[in-house]
C-alpha cells in the first residue's frame, strides 16, 4: 500500500502542464466510449458544456471518435510531450488502444501506471509496441523527474485556470460588437457604449491586456472544449460575425479570416489540427461548421457570458448606395448583378 501511494505521489508531482506534462486520474468505472477522452480534455484545462435541460450533451461529446480527435487536436496544439494515466489496470482494452493510438499520432511519451494486475487481453497489446517496465521507486522517480528546462512562451497561458466553471450566476456579461452587414468588410469598428450592466467587449484594435478582453479570453479557453467552436466564439466576440457569416468566410478570396490577437492563436491552431485529423488538411476555412452545430456555438457563447448587440443598438446605418438585394448577394457569396 505504501508503494502505491509513493508511485501516485510521483505521478501527480509530475503534472506540469506549463512544461507539457499531464497526469490524469480517470473517472472510476466510466466504461468505454468517450469518457476517458473527457478526462484528458479536462486535464488540459478545458470543460465540456454543461448538460442541457434533458441532461444531455452535444452530439460531438457523446461520440467516441469525434471526442478522441478533439483530444488529439489539443494535445498537438498545446505541445504535450508526456502523458501519465493513473490506475491504468482498470481501463478496458479499447481504452488502452485509444491511448496507444493517441501516442502514435502525437508522439507523446505515454506512461501507464498500473496499481494491480493487467488483464491478459490488455497485456497482449504491449507485445505490439516498444515499451519499458519500471518496477521500482528509484526508476519511477527518475522517469517522472520534474521538468526544469524552460519552454517557448505560449500565445496564451492556457494552464492558468483563471475562469471559474461552472460560470457564476452573477458573472459580468458582455455585449459583442454589432453584427456586420457585410462580412467582406474586415475593418474592426469599436463597439458602441451600451446602456445597462453589460459593457461592450473591446475589439482587437484595442489593448489586448484590457481587463474585459482578458476575462473573455480566459472564459473561452476554459469553457469551450471543442477547438473549432472555441475559435468561432473568439471570432464572434471580436467581430460580431454570426455563425453563418463565419461559415461564409471561405466563399471568396477577398473574404478571408481577419487578423486576430495573439490569445486566439492557440484556438485557431487547434481548429486547424482538428480539421486535418478529419481528413481535410489545408481547408480554406477551418471554422466552417455545419448548420446543426450552430446551436452548440450559441451555447458556448452563453457559457462565456457573451450576448449579441440588438439591431437597434448598431453603431452603423445601412448605406443607401448599396441596395439591400446586393448586400444579400454578397452575404451569400453570389456574383454581383
Amino acid at each position: 500500500m505504501q508503494d502505491e501511494q509513493d508511485y501516485m505521489r510521483l505521478a501527480f508531482d509530475a503534472h506540469q502542464p506549463r512544461h507539457g506534462r499531464i497526469t490524469v486520474h480517470p473517472t472510476p468505472l466510466a466504461g468505454n466510449g468517450p469518457y476517458l477522452a473527457h478526462d484528458l480534455i479536462r486535464a488540459l484545462g478545458k470543460h465540456l458544456p454543461l448538460p442541457d435541460d434533458d441532461h444531455g450533451l452535444p452530439a460531438w461529446a457523446t461520440n467516441s471518435d469525434r471526442t478522441w480527435r478533439i483530444t488529439t487536436a489539443w494535445m498537438l496544439t498545446l505541445d504535450i510531450s508526456h502523458l501519465t494515466i493513473c490506475r491504468a489496470h482498470r481501463l478496458s482494452t479499447g481504452q488502452w488502444e485509444q491511448l496507444l493510438a493517441l501516442s502514435a499520432r502525437t508522439g507523446i511519451h505515454l506512461t501507464l501506471l498500473c496499481n494491480g494486475p493487467i488483464p491478459v487481453t490488455t497485456l497482449s497489446l504491449l507485445d505490439t509496441i516498444e515499451h519499458w517496465i519500471l518496477d521500482n521507486r528509484r526508476a519511477a522517480a527518475s522517469h517522472w523527474r520534474p521538468q526544469t528546462r524552460p519552454r517557448q512562451p505560449a500565445g496564451y497561458p492556457w494552464w492558468q485556470h483563471r475562469a471559474p466553471f461552472p460560470p457564476r450566476d452573477d458573472e459580468l456579461q458582455f455585449r459583442m460588437p454589432p453584427q456586420p452587414l457585410k462580412p467582406v468588410l474586415l475593418a474592426f469598428a469599436p463597439s458602441p457604449l451600451c446602456p445597462g450592466p453589460m459593457p461592450p467587449l473591446p475589439g482587437p484594435h484595442q489593448d489586448p491586456l484590457h481587463p474585459h478582453t482578458a476575462q473573455i479570453a480566459d472564459r473561452i479557453h476554459t469553457r469551450v472544449a471543442h477547438p473549432v467552436h472555441a475559435a468561432c466564439v473568439a471570432l464572434a466576440a471580436l467581430t460580431g460575425y454570426n455563425s453563418k457569416q463565419i461559415k461564409a468566410l471561405h466563399t471568396q478570396t477577398s473574404n478571408g479570416l481577419p487578423a486576430l490577437p495573439a490569445w486566439t492563436m492557440t484556438l485557431m491552431d487547434a481548429a486547424r489540427h482538428l480539421v486535418a485529423l478529419r481528413g481535410h488538411p489545408g481547408a480554406p476555412n477551418p471554422l466552417s461548421v455545419p448548420h446543426w452545430e450552430h446551436a452548440d456555438i450559441d451555447q458556448a457563447l452563453h457559457a462565456c457570458r457573451l450576448r449579441p448587440t440588438p439591431p437597434n443598438r448598431r453603431s452603423r446605418t445601412i448605406s443607401t448606395s448599396v441596395p439591400l438585394t446586393e448586400t444579400v448577394r454578397q452575404l451569400r457569396g453570389l456574383p454581383a448583378l
